[in-house]
């Protein structure tokens, strides 16, 4: 690898440019996928809303320990992505809930997000933010590393 890469600005355009991602769970060695719109914030936590009845959100009370991968078009050699692995929660103070729908709302979109979780239960009913606080990143970046990948703990 280039000494000269760096790679908080490859993982900085990756999650600018990408609005979904790919949440991997697993409880009981039954693992589980889902898409989920994310926003994340500067140390590359990665924000989302979920119903808390889906298989996901009950998964990770069960087991927080969670991946994610992020991917920006095209893919094949000029892919460029991140592959996530950390652990995830539930938010519960209005704090946490008040960044994350900051940092949600930066992703962009035609709605208006709702401020308060009161708010939001018209709109999404059972639903709760949720964060992806992550412990190890691999990035892929074809037009510099090829098929490789390079690791990076933030």
């Amino acid at each position: 690898m280039d000494k000269d890469v760096d790679l908080r600005k490859l993982i900085d355009e990756i999650l600018r440019d990408s609005r979904e991602m790919v949440l991997a769970t697993s409880v009981n060695n039954s693992p589980w996928a889902s898409v989920l719109v994310f926003g994340h914030d500067d140390k590359y936590n990665l924000y989302w809303m979920s119903q808390e009845n889906t298989r996901h959100s009950k998964e990770i009370v069960n087991n927080p320990r969670v991946a994610a991968v992020v991917n920006k078009q095209p893919t094949g050699e000029n892919a460029k992505g991140l592959q996530i692995g950390g652990n995830a929660y539930k938010l519960e103070t209005e704090e946490e809930i008040g960044a994350a729908r900051e940092f949600f709302a930066k992703r962009g979109g035609d709605l208006p997000l709702p401020e308060t979780p009161q708010e939001a239960e018209p709109i999404s009913p059972g639903s709760s933010w949720y964060i992806l606080k992550p412990e190890k990143i691999y990035v892929y970046y074809g037009p510099l590393f090829g098929y490789e990948r390079k690791e990076f703990i933030p």
